[in-house]
């Protein structure tokens, strides 16, 4: 997500319903009226102008976004092709990227295979955690390297150029990469300062070389400065902002040089009806008045299409946010794979990490750091992961929370502990609660709008296909606030539900599952 603010989404459907009277069938069907040939030319420009927009939309944006990190200007924040970028550091409070990942140190690299493939050496991490996803110009995943694919061992992968012979070196495995250039995007574990040596050694042992240059000594990188590139502008600004006639100009100028999908030709048949042809440039000026206003007419629409849908996708459950649409891999969606591109280009796999959004409380309120909260997770209805989960808390800037704990997420891996019947008990509070209970406690801001974020890393299908959600985080009400006549109004087993968990005395392990 490029922000975030918690907010309580309310959908609205409207069912519209006329009243039906049996008559003669000609009385109740009238031929629509004929279009003139000008009037039938623009929609058509129009209806396929829509969806191109949409479907070019994600190429237009990945090249863009890859030309700004390999420019030479870009510095620290990018890299020539071919060459890996690495987050060294773990985010700090008010020096962070919006919603940054505690948990994970991230890599990035543009692959350009223009001149062959390119063989992507990893490292062996001894088990631990890592991604490493690929993706085409599309925005689709075509490959997945990592713990949960290939294992964790020392390799080499060559990746392959679309209609490559060659002969590739013994005991490498292929990947036929869709397209000349592609994104590979890495994520690694660590887990505070202490591991940052060791991960950033692991990081070092992530290397493209191109196959011409395999056994051969290292080459530096040639990168050619682009003078015509805006590199202060988002991309997803440029796009946005895009004129009609430059937008389908570059897209066709990009869809030469990258092969459209097998599945794609329901799109192109639409666009050849307004000149634009695979493997041939498109020249906006020779396009009559009536179709050049369609055009125009065509991409205002599928821009408020695209504002009208943004968020849909997402469901709320018990205050939970949670993408349903697809991400990483999106067939003929072009609106679902637009917007994708629009928020974030180059998402990857739900199978490799499931974030799930907490909006509000269990009255319906957004979280402010005024309050305390408490979430209960039942015995048995922990996150499901193959890897490990962790919560993060953020400001209403999207940075992470200063405390005087250093405490940036809570999950998982730290030593919590559970209450004597398994259940757990997690505290969100700015005033740290009784140290016995700190082990359980994740800092807030003292005052304003909390946003918090559940990572799952590996997450087993029940998180996947949104199965299970985390229960509602209850804001704890001081006893202050409590009416007196209310104890005597509540039952025994009701009343202890409202108060917080002593865990002083729990073991700092669930206990078995019983049979």
């Amino acid at each position: 997500m490029r922000r975030f603010a918690p907010v309580a989404r309310v959908l609205v459907l409207s069912l519209a319903f006329t009243p039906f009277v049996l008559m003669p069938q000609a009385s109740v069907q009238a031929a629509p009226a004929a279009l003139s040939p000008a009037a039938a030319a623009t929609e058509a420009a129009q209806q396929a102008a829509i969806e191109g927009y949409l479907y070019f939309y994600p190429l237009v944006a990945m090249d863009l976004t890859r030309r700004q990190f390999t420019h030479p200007a870009r510095g620290a924040d990018g890299a020539p092709a071919n060459t890996f970028q690495h987050g060294r550091t773990l985010p700090r409070a008010g020096d962070a990227t919006p919603w940054a990942n505690v948990d994970m140190l991230r890599s990035s690299a543009w692959l350009d295979l223009t001149d062959g493939p390119v063989v992507l050496t990893v490292p062996d991490t001894a088990g631990r955690l890592y991604t490493l996803t690929l993706l085409d110009m599309w925005t689709d995943v075509f490959a997945t390297l990592g713990k949960r694919t290939t294992g964790t061992a020392k390799g080499s992968t060559v990746i392959v150029p679309p209609g490559w012979s060659g002969t590739l070196p013994s005991g490498m495995a292929r990947i036929d990469a869709p397209t000349v250039h592609a994104w590979a995007k890495g994520m690694i574990e660590t887990h505070g300062p202490a591991e940052q040596a060791t991960v950033n050694a692991l990081q070092d042992g992530f290397v493209l070389t191109p196959l011409a240059q395999w056994n051969l000594p290292a080459q530096a990188p040639r990168t050619k400065p682009d003078p015509s590139l805006d590199l202060n502008t988002p991309v997803s600004e440029q796009v946005d902002s895009m004129p009609t006639d430059a937008f389908f100009t570059y897209a066709a100028e990009l869809l030469r040089k990258h092969p459209p999908h097998a599945t794609d030709q329901p799109v192109l048949a639409l666009l050849r009806r307004v000149g634009l042809v695979p493997g041939r440039p498109f020249d906006f000026d020779k396009l009559d008045h009536s179709a050049k206003q369609g055009m125009r007419r065509g991409v205002r629409a599928a821009r408020d299409r695209m504002a009208a849908a943004a968020g849909h996708s997402l469901r709320a459950t018990d205050g939970w946010l949670q993408e349903t649409g697809s991400i990483g891999v999106y067939g003929n969606d072009w609106l679902r794979r637009a917007l994708a591109a629009q928020a974030q280009p180059g998402s990857g796999l739900h199978e490799d990490l499931t974030v799930l959004v907490l909006a509000t409380d269990s009255d319906g309120a957004l979280l402010d750091g005024t309050h305390r909260y408490t979430l209960h997770l039942d015995n048995g209805r922990l996150p499901d992961t193959a890897a490990f989960w962790s919560l993060t808390a953020y400001d209403g800037q999207g940075q992470p929370v200063p405390n005087p704990v250093n405490r940036m997420a809570l999950g998982s891996r730290d030593p919590l502990r559970y209450n004597a019947d398994g259940s757990l008990d997690l505290v969100f509070s700015n005033s740290a609660p009784p140290p016995q209970e700190q082990s359980n406690w994740l800092p807030i801001p003292a005052a304003g709008p909390v946003g918090m974020l559940l990572r799952v890393y590996a997450p087993g299908p029940a998180v996947r296909d949104g199965l299970w959600t985390p229960p509602t985080v209850r804001r704890d009400v001081p006893e202050a606030e409590v009416p007196a006549a209310s104890n005597s109004a509540v039952e025994p087993e009701t009343a202890a539900q409202t108060e917080v968990p002593t865990t002083a005395a729990t073991p700092a392990t669930p206990p078995a599952k019983k049979p």
